[in-house]
């Protein structure tokens, strides 16, 4: 109970910093796949960025938070790359 509590207290007071420069780089690659119709590659990059911001980019923040215990970013690390790659093979199914 403890841990839910330092995490309900962390994503509601958190700040998360992205660069701008991976902001653009998202709005520029998801700009040119809906101008080329690439809808569905256009939600997995998205997804791809969300995921890269919040286990790479901001891991230091979960573990000041978590403390040493590195479980909590290995399930997230597993469960986001696993939706990936549901995704990937959902987007490749022909129907």
């Amino acid at each position: 109970m403890e841990l839910i509590d330092k995490l309900s207290d962390y994503f509601s007071n958190a700040e998360f910093n992205v660069p701008v420069s991976q902001v653009m780089t998202l709005v520029t690659i998801n700009a040119l796949c809906l101008f080329l119709g690439k809808n569905k590659l256009g939600l997995l990059v998205s997804y791809c960025f969300v995921v890269y911001w919040g286990f790479v980019f901001n891991r230091a923040n979960f573990v000041s938070v978590l403390g040493k215990t590195e479980l909590g970013l290995y399930v997230y690390a597993f469960f986001g790359i696993s939706t990936a790659l549901i995704a990937v093979v959902g987007f490749l199914r022909q129907e």
